[in-house]
């Protein structure tokens, strides 16, 4: 299960599948996500950032010549 705490309308604690530290999803950034249709984060905010780091990193390695 991912979720170390979950209950409707209040904050949550999940559990990053990257690092495995609990991190706090917020009641306003849960409402962010349903309004965008997005599915719950799976990740910490250290572990999204250094994998959009990553990514804009290989990004930019590909178009360079």
């Amino acid at each position: 299960m991912k979720s170390l705490v979950r209950k409707e309308g209040m904050e949550e604690i999940i559990k990053c599948q990257n690092c495995t530290q609990g991190f706090v999803w917020s009641k306003e950034e849960q409402k962010l996500y349903k309004s965008r249709g997005l599915p719950s984060p799976r990740y910490c905010p250290i572990c999204r950032g250094i994998i959009e780091a990553r990514e804009r990193d290989h990004a930019r390695n590909k178009y360079e010549r």
